[in-house]
């Protein structure tokens, strides 16, 4: 069993990236030491290492598959 498995789309890479963007870009207005800061730069980080490795572990998990390739897993 592969530990990296691509099973996202090019659109929906794309789409994980510019929102985990805007959370990054969110967190700068907000107070460094709150709770929520914490909870949107978790999400940012996750989404990021999902658009940057292809992979979604839920969607892994639940046998979903965005990616062009049927045999990708």
């Amino acid at each position: 069993m592969e530990l990296i498995v691509t099973n996202q789309s090019g659109k929906d890479r794309k789409v994980r990236a510019i929102i985990g963007t805007v959370l990054i870009i969110l967190t700068v207005s907000l107070e460094p030491s709150s709770i929520v800061t914490v909870g949107l730069l978790a999400a940012a980080g996750s989404l990021l290492f999902n658009a940057i490795s292809g992979n979604c572990y839920i969607y892994r998990v639940l046998g979903h598959s965005t990616c062009p390739i049927s045999d990708s897993y």
